[in-house]
C-alpha cells in the first residue's frame, strides 16, 4: 500500500492564504448613477466660485466707521466670524462680495444708514484632500486648483496592483451629513463614464482585490512551499522504493 506524500499539505496552505485573506466588508454606498446623484459630477474647467470656508482670513472695511472695520479676522471651523456690533456672523459658503452684501443688510437693519462694506478674501486656507486604501503613497494632499476624481488618484502616485478599480469611493460632508458613492475609476479612465470633481475635504478610498491580495501572499510564501514540494517529491520515491517488490522474494 503506498503512503500517502505531504503534497496535500501544498494545497492546504493555497487555499489558507486564499480563504485567510480578508479585505473588510464591502462599502455600503450607492454606484453607478445613484453614485452621481451623490456625488455631483460638477465640472472642473468651469469659472470656480471662491466661496468663504473656515481658517480663511478676511479683511471687513466699513466706509467711514473705522470702529467696525476688521484688518484681519479668521473665520472659524463652525465658519463663523465675529463682528462689530453684529456678533457672530455665518459666512461660510458666501463669496467676498455676498457677505459685504449681507453685512450690508444686517448694518442697516438696526445700526446705520445706507451702508457700504468692502469684504477681501486676503488668505485663504488649504484645501486638502484624503486619499487612502489600494494607492501608491496614501495621504492627505494639498488641492492644486481644481481637481478630478482621476486627479486625486494620480496625487497619490495612483493605483497599486492590487487595486479594485470598480470600487473606487468617495466621502464628502453635505449639510452636516456624511454622503458617499462608489465609482468605476476604469470606466472614467476609459471615458465610458465621466469623471468627478473632487472638493477639498473629500476622502477617496481605493478598494483593494482581494484575489490579487491573495495571490501575492501566496508567491511571498513561494519558498515555504516549494520545501514542502521537495519533501513531498523525497518522500513519495522512498515510499515508492520501500513498496517495489524484491525479486528474490
Amino acid at each position: 500500500m503506498q503512503r500517502i506524500g505531504h503534497r496535500p499539505a501544498v494545497a492546504i496552505m493555497v487555499l489558507g492564504l486564499l480563504g485567510g485573506c480578508s479585505t473588510g466588508p464591502a462599502p455600503v454606498v450607492p454606484a453607478g448613477s445613484a453614485a452621481y446623484d451623490a456625488i455631483p459630477e460638477g465640472n472642473i474647467f468651469a469659472p470656480r466660485r471662491v466661496e468663504i470656508g473656515p481658517s480663511d482670513r478676511l479683511s471687513i472695511t466699513v466706509f467711514r466707521e473705522p470702529d467696525l472695520s476688521i484688518d484681519s479676522a479668521i473665520v472659524d471651523p463652525d465658519g463663523n466670524i465675529q463682528v462689530p456690533l453684529l456678533g457672530t456672523v455665518d459666512a461660510a459658503g458666501l463669496t467676498a462680495a455676498e457677505f459685504a452684501r449681507d453685512l450690508e443688510r444686517r448694518f442697516a437693519a438696526r445700526f446705520l444708514v445706507d451702508p457700504s462694506v468692502t469684504v477681501e478674501l486676503t488668505e485663504a486656507a488649504q484645501k486638502r484632500v484624503t486619499v487612502a486604501g489600494a494607492v501608491t503613497q496614501p495621504g492627505v494632499y494639498e488641492i492644486p486648483g481644481r481637481i478630478s476624481l482621476v486627479d486625486a488618484v494620480a496625487l497619490a502616485r495612483g493605483p497599486t496592483n492590487v487595486a479594485k478599480y470598480d470600487q473606487v469611493v468617495v466621502f464628502r460632508r453635505y449639510n452636516g451629513d456624511r454622503v458617499g458613492g462608489m465609482f468605476d475609476l476604469g470606466q472614467i479612465n476609459a471615458g465610458i463614464s465621466p469623471d468627478i470633481e473632487i472638493l477639498a475635504g473629500d476622502q477617496v478610498i481605493v478598494g483593494t482585490d482581494g484575489l490579487k491580495v491573495a495571490y501575492q501572499d501566496m508567491l511571498k510564501a513561494a519558498p515555504l512551499l516549494n520545501i514542502f514540494q521537495t519533501f513531498a517529491i523525497l518522500n513519495n520515491n522512498g515510499t515508492n522504493d520501500s513498496n517495489t517488490a524484491d525479486p528474490a522474494n
